[in-house]
């Protein structure tokens, strides 16, 4: 029994283990995850799901209906008739009148209509509307798609950075805590001022203030890349691509290499697909001024008796009939005329719209190659400062341990390595941003 206990707690904690286990991703792992989880892209493909079944409805309104209706009554008490008693004595007053109960205690009916739409100029058009809707929500779920990639994209390089920022102040950190312990050391020994120490020990405190925040940066940014892929804040990751890597992937070049042309922008696409239905609205308000015709067929059994028997025989007597209805249009009091002037109006609106999301549509993408290029001009130039800055700093630590120079000008030279340091990480950090953003101006899945 106990070892059929130590087995079952065996098998939770493993299980338990397990559930916490670091999952890994490169970039692309994390948007093909985001593909599949992120909230946004979900909503839309509901909504790619939903315009399907819109098809689906609209296509049904062309097709045959057939409806069974059955109705069962029971009079308690018939209704009563007054007729002229005259009709039935001819020598009755005239102002006599005889009670008639018309009617059979018992009725039943069952009654099964087909009806099949012929011609309706809306309908047509309707459908078209609804196979446009669906296209325009596909395009839009296209469009979600590439904007979660870019996102996660950012929040990736984000946790990255986040993560080297990390790393380089925890190594100024640890040079900067060992020369305040020699410092101390030797102070105590007589050979320097107080102020030396006091002078470190206020650089060490605000680089482990940087540190602090640094670390609920990298913790923040990391949230916020699970919150992007759709996975449980609680749930632990690790990134498996390195900065280094992800930038020989970066090139100034890259933003130049393909002829962009506006129509391959989804951005466009969606909004030429608007278009689209902007002119079917306009062919369906012409449309009303058309007939519809539509054809029907109806067949009725009724049962009518004193006694109960719906299951047990009795006479039923049929009708049936079929015919066809036609509807014309006459006189609207202006409002179809009205509502076909709104929709010619919407439909040249959206023609200008279309205008100016392409001007739009060319002006982002000349932008987002200006900002790529300059970041990656500025990322290359605070690359080498951060070199010289480290250089210059390795000196002036060797010069001060050396007695060459004092504990002010030290931390100076450490406040510049410092400064460096942060421009350099946020030159990282535009960088990758900027090459995102020119891949949303782009608008496409490259």
């Amino acid at each position: 029994m106990r070892l059929i206990i130590f087995a079952f707690g065996y098998v939770v904690l493993a299980s338990s283990l397990l559930a916490q286990t670091e999952q890994a991703f490169t970039l692309k792992q994390a948007q093909e995850y985001a593909l599949k989880n992120n909230y946004e892209r979900i909503s839309a493909e509901k909504d790619v799901l939903i315009a399907k079944k819109k098809v689906m409805e609209t296509t049904g309104i062309g097709l045959p209906k057939v409806d069974f209706e059955a109705n069962f009554q029971n009079f308690l008490d018939l209704p009563v008739s007054l007729v002229p008693a005259s009709a039935f004595d001819p020598n009755a007053p005239k102002d006599k009148f005889a009670e008639l109960k018309i009617g059979t205690d018992y009725n039943t009916t069952a009654k099964i209509t087909a009806t099949q739409l012929l011609f309706d100029g809306s309908y047509i058009v309707g459908l078209q509307a609804s196979r446009t809707y669906k296209s325009f929500a596909e395009k839009s779920l296209e469009k979600t798609e590439i904007m979660v990639r870019e996102e996660v994209a950012q929040a990736y390089y984000l946790s990255l950075v986040a993560d080297e920022n990390l790393t380089i102040l925890k190594k100024i950190a640890e040079s900067t805590t060992k020369l305040l312990e020699e410092t101390t050391r030797i102070y105590q020994e007589g050979f320097v001022e107080e102020q030396s120490v006091d002078q470190l020990q206020l650089t060490v405190n605000n680089i482990n203030n940087s540190l602090s925040e640094a670390e609920r940066q990298k913790a923040i940014a990391l949230n916020f890349l699970k919150f992007q892929m759709g996975l449980e804040l609680s749930s632990p990751i690790v990134l498996t691509d390195k900065i280094e890597m992800l930038l020989t992937e970066v090139s100034a070049e890259d933003a130049f290499a393909k002829e962009f042309k506006v129509e391959n922008s989804i951005e466009h696409q969606i909004i030429k697909v608007n278009e689209d239905l902007m002119k079917l609205n306009l062919r369906k308000e012409r449309f009303a001024f058309a007939p519809s015709l539509a054809a029907f067929f109806n067949h009725q059994q009724q049962n009518m008796s004193n006694k109960f028997e719906v299951f047990s025989g009795g006479t039923w007597y049929p009708s049936t009939l079929w015919g066809l209805s036609l509807k014309l249009p006459i006189i609207s009091g202006g409002m179809r005329l009205a509502k076909m002037g709104q929709a010619k109006l919407d439909y040249e609106k959206a023609v200008n719209t279309t205008k100016q999301v392409e001007q739009s549509i060319t002006l982002k993408v000349q932008q987002a190659k200006s900002n790529y290029t300059s970041a990656y001009s500025i990322y290359n130039n605070q690359k080498d400062g951060l070199r010289i800055a480290e250089k210059i700093n390795n000196n002036s630590v060797k010069k001060y341990t050396e007695g060459l120079i004092s504990s002010m000008e030290l931390t100076q030279s450490q406040t510049q390595y410092l400064e460096t340091e942060a421009k350099y990480i946020k030159s990282l950090l535009d960088l990758f941003n900027s090459t995102s953003e020119l891949k949303k101006a782009l608008g496409t899945k490259e």
